[in-house]
């Protein structure tokens, strides 16, 4: 940070937000399965001193732009990116399997507020914040900074991952979601971990010149493993899709026998575990003994590290508790910013009013009958389209200011969840895909609706991601490192975590089941009848319950799934109206009011001369 601050020459503290040009970081493309890459990404703005080519000390430019003193090629650097590629692809393997595919195994078997427990598991990736400066600042020389975390962190995962492999396809199977969601908690608090030193190695494993690339690494890494454990999983464990895209070719049943008519996947929940478990540790061993770290330490760290001899090789900490103490009083002086506070409070309520339209639509066409290997092999198909609306949203916020694709974005975000529930209350039961009602012509019009929500779903919320995401990179401090854009990151994850699992349980209790007596018995014995208890997922209507049991027929009365969507959908219109009050407002103010140290603090009274944002 002190080397960063010495580069650095700051704007005047009264130049406005919208003076300064937008960074467009490829690092904000993560944006997954619907806005979410919980990974808090730290590449951003690459300050240029004041010798540099572009200038004084007010210039900026991009990370990755070619500078005129040269540098090692793109080709010449191939092999770091590689490593990189892999690093990043090897932290989306759980997160896939955590945030993808057990959601959508998970579903046949447990109930709205149940897959909210497991989506807990997921919070490690929004807290990593309170722990990443001691991963910063702890390592051995010997072993080297970075590798000091990664490589005993992915030898615990790829121990959990091989160990627990059997245990977990057990959990699985009797849907245990607490013991499930623990064990998940752990492997994404790993992938976490190593998260912040793979970030952090990026930084040096590349030159200068070549440095902007790697949140590119980073792109593709974690949208490969991400894919592969949802995707590709999802469609190799599922029996009738192995059947007939694959066991009934006639070279896979003449060179391996293959039954065409298996009532089994290609890969099981445990082997594919166990597979990855066998992958991280050969990977991890290779990392540990033929990629040495070359750490540019500073003098001042080197000579601390010997006066406490960490060149034994030794885990120590540098430099020394009291500087983590200062970078955590850092983050909390950044946190007691007014300007901050109101900025964390769009980032807390802005998917409010389309989380549980956007994130549980998918599970409500399984309900209905639509195959998961379906809906998982959109996500191939969406990923470009993220890509190329962030393209567009960056170049937009760069040219004009943040606030207008942002709020575009969000306008449309509503309009598309109202259709969202629409289409998921409308679209017709059973009626999957691939079946002969569907390639007939009888669904055309639902089916060109579900593919139409599912490619404008990701184009609007990357939208709406790109322009917060700009936004944070033009207002966070280049003073301090990443740790500014991490904690923004960090409240706009917990906007999406924090609030999921309290509103998947309002759905549950606010469905209503009634039992519907057969037509030819008694008044009493009707009586007796509707008093009976029916399940509320709807492919255990009509399953062997108390209710069937006594000739009764089960049904759903109200699904709370539309009444908690309408309801978010009407507080997201009214939220809309106050950003369209107070962002403009918010987005004018002077960087000083983002600054720790400047007069931007709660205890100042007053922003931009108004006693409020």
């Amino acid at each position: 940070q002190q080397q960063q601050q010495q580069q650095v020459e700051l704007p005047p503290s009264s130049t406005k937000l919208s003076d300064l040009p937008l960074a467009t970081d490829q690092a904000l493309l993560n944006g997954h399965s619907g806005d979410h890459h919980p990974s808090g990404r730290t590449f951003g703005r690459f300050p240029m001193g004041a010798g540099s080519s572009t200038g004084g000390g007010n210039s900026w430019t991009h990370w990755g732009e070619e500078d005129t003193e040269g540098g090692p090629s793109l080709w010449s650097e191939r092999g770091p990116m590689a490593l990189l590629v892999l690093l990043y692809m090897m932290q989306g393997i759980p997160m896939g399997l955590t945030l993808g595919a057990m959601p959508f195994m998970l579903q046949s078997r447990l109930s709205f507020s149940q897959i909210g427990i497991f989506s807990l598991a997921a919070y490690p990736y929004s807290m990593k914040l309170l722990w990443s400066p001691i991963v910063d600042s702890c390592y051995s020389l010997r072993l080297g900074r970075r590798k000091s975390w990664i490589v005993p962190v992915q030898f615990i995962s790829a121990l959990l991952l091989y160990g627990c492999a059997e245990w977990v396809e057990e959990l699985y199977n009797s849907a245990n979601v607490v013991a499930l969601t623990t064990l998940f908690f752990i492997f994404v608090l790993l992938a976490a971990t190593q998260d912040i030193a793979v970030d952090g190695w990026a930084l040096t494993l590349l030159s200068p010149r070549n440095v902007g690339y790697a949140s590119t690494c980073q792109t593709i890494g974690t949208s490969t493993g991400f894919f592969t454990s949802f995707t590709v999983f999802l469609a190799l464990q599922d029996p009738n899709f192995c059947n007939r895209h694959i066991r009934s070719m006639g070279l896979a049943q003449s060179l391996f026998g293959m039954d065409p008519h298996s009532s089994v996947g290609l890969v099981t929940l445990k082997g594919y575990l166990q597979f990855w478990g066998i992958f991280f540790a050969i990977a991890t061993l290779g990392i540990w003994m033929l990629k040495p770290e070359k750490e540019a330490l500073t003098k001042e760290e080197l000579e601390n590290a010997a006066k406490r001899g960490s060149s034994s090789g030794g885990m120590e900490c540098s430099p020394l508790w009291g500087e983590i103490k200062d970078a955590y009083f850092a983050l909390w002086q950044v946190v007691k910013l007014r300007a901050v506070w109101w900025f964390a409070a769009l980032l807390l309520t802005y998917r409010l009013g389309v989380l549980v339209a956007e994130s549980a639509f998918s599970l409500k066409l399984i309900d209905k009958g639509v195959p998961k290997e379906t809906l998982a092999a959109l996500v191939l198909f969406q990923f470009p389209t993220e890509l190329l609306t962030a393209i567009l949203a960056g170049r937009w916020a760069a040219n004009y200011s943040p606030y207008r694709p942002f709020i575009v974005g969000y306008g449309l975000r509503l309009v598309v969840a109202a259709v969202s529930i629409l289409a998921a209350r409308d679209f017709p039961s059973k009626a999957a895909l691939d079946d002969e009602s569907w390639s007939s012509g009888g669904h055309t019009s639902y089916g060109a609706l579900f593919f139409i929500i599912s490619f404008a779903t990701p184009f609007v919320s990357t939208l709406c991601f790109t322009a917060i995401g700009s936004f944070s990179n033009m207002i966070s401090d280049p003073g301090m490192g990443g740790a500014y854009l991490t904690l923004l990151n960090t409240i706009a994850n917990m906007g999406i975590i924090l609030p999921k699992a309290p509103l998947y349980y309002l759905v549950d209790v606010l469905t209503v089941t009634h039992c519907t007596p057969p037509p030819d018995v008694s008044a009493s014995g009707a009586a007796l009848v509707q008093g009976l208890a029916c399940p509320k997922k709807p492919f255990e209507l009509g399953g062997k319950n108390a209710c069937t049991q006594a000739g009764g027929t089960c049904a759903i009365q109200t699904d709370g799934f539309y009444t908690v969507c309408w309801a978010s959908l009407a507080l997201g219109i009214i939220l809309g109206a106050l950003y369209i009050k107070y962002l403009p407002r918010l987005m004018s103010l002077p960087i000083s009011m983002w600054r720790a140290g400047g007069n931007g603090s709660l205890k100042g009274g007053q922003v931009d001369g108004k006693s409020d944002v």
